[in-house]
């Protein structure tokens, strides 16, 4: 503790600096190869994903914060590869398209920055904090408790931005992260094919709608969570095993096709070799944040919403065995045309009451449960 701010670190990735170890412990390079945290260079950056905010009880907040940290390359090469590869041909696509495929697949040309290091200052209080040092795949993680800002109580969001040098404030690092009441409703879903159109199954469809077309929402989907949000204390939670570098585009997603807003949780970094995770390492990524969700908030509901593509129904149905007075209910998006009579859902939400999990159309507009009481 140190002026009323504690904070606990989340300990990054650190197979570099393990390598590095390695190499000492060995003989194998001079102390000095390993480098000491450093501010960053004003060609590097931080990028925030809204992570959650927790009242305490006494006055204060428990936030999580996290970022990745890297320096921005134009290898347009590696566009132009990419773009053969899905049939495109760069140099025939409309202006507004082209500037869509260069923004989309821009933060993979990056490069994550490791033993990065920068100040955090937070909206409305005097709380300033330092940053532990980015790990090898440049993402820095940590929980911290602060006063509580001078704020509404009504607000939803605490925003904070990044102080990279004495007196240099850099409005682009800006981060934000959802205030979460004790109790109430918490959201949390997937987002392709769950609230956007992605085409998951198939790899190119996958693909071309990631990268070169517009964004298209799920019919519905959209009114669907307003109606949700309209209970006070609900809170939204967006998880997905898409990597970090899509979040740009992925909060402008939910923002301009009228979703609610929420905390947002992402695959890290990774390269295009890596670009579309196995099915274990999909899994891992969600079961890991639900469940940190569940134990970060001991007295909130849930409900987990995602669709029939790929492995929601049986993440879900294990999760709601594992805590079963923990969530009100599960809702699948129908990508399959699968109805809740097959084997795989018997299966998949096996001594799960029917009542708490249903399926909803992908052709239209699902309605909220409540509302069809």
């Amino acid at each position: 503790m140190n002026g009323g701010i504690r904070v606990r670190v989340s300990p990054p990735l650190r197979r570099r600096s393990f390598l590095a170890g390695a190499a000492l412990l060995f003989g194998l390079a001079p102390t000095g190869a390993l480098r000491a945290a450093e501010r960053l260079e004003p060609d590097e950056e931080a990028l925030f994903m809204p992570g959650t905010a927790r009242p305490t009880g006494d006055g204060r907040l428990e936030i999580d914060i996290h970022a990745w940290v890297y320096e921005p390359d134009r290898r347009w090469g590696l566009n132009t590869a990419f773009a053969r590869y899905l049939g495109l041909r760069l140099n025939k696509l409309s202006p507004a398209a082209r500037l869509r495929f260069n923004q989309r697949t821009a933060l993979f040309h990056a490069e994550s920055e490791e033993g990065k290091v920068f100040d955090i200052d937070f909206d409305g209080s005097p709380a300033r904090v330092s940053s532990p040092p980015s790990g090898a795949n440049g993402r820095m993680d940590m929980r911290i408790v602060i006063d509580a800002p001078h704020a509404s109580p009504s607000d939803e969001w605490l925003k904070f931005h990044a102080v990279t040098g004495p007196g240099e404030l850099l409005h682009r690092f800006r981060g934000q992260a959802l205030i979460v009441p004790a109790e109430g409703l918490s959201i949390i879903s997937d987002i392709d094919d769950t609230i956007k159109r992605t085409q998951v199954r198939d790899r190119r469809e996958m693909l071309l709608n990631t990268f070169a077309r517009r964004f298209e929402a799920a019919p519905g989907m959209a009114a669907y969570y307003r109606t949700l949000s309209q209970t006070p204390g609900t809170r939204f939670h967006y998880l997905s095993a898409s990597p970090i570098q899509l979040y740009p585009a992925l909060a402008d997603f939910v923002r301009d096709a009228g979703f609610p807003t929420g905390s947002m949780h992402l695959r890290e970094s990774t390269s295009w070799r890596t670009l579309i995770p196995g099915d274990q390492d999909s899994r891992t990524h969600k079961l890991g944040i639900i469940e940190r969700l569940l134990a970060d908030f001991p007295r909130r509901r849930f409900m987990l919403v995602g669709d029939s593509g790929e492995s929601d129904p049986e993440i879900y149905g294990h999760v709601a065995r594992t805590y079963p007075n923990r969530i009100d209910s599960i809702a699948i998006r129908d990508v399959t045309g699968e109805d809740g009579g097959t084997a795989r859902y018997a299966a998949a939400f096996n001594g799960i009451d029917p009542a708490r999990w249903q399926i909803l159309p992908a052709d239209r507009a699902p309605v909220p449960a409540q509302a069809a009481r």
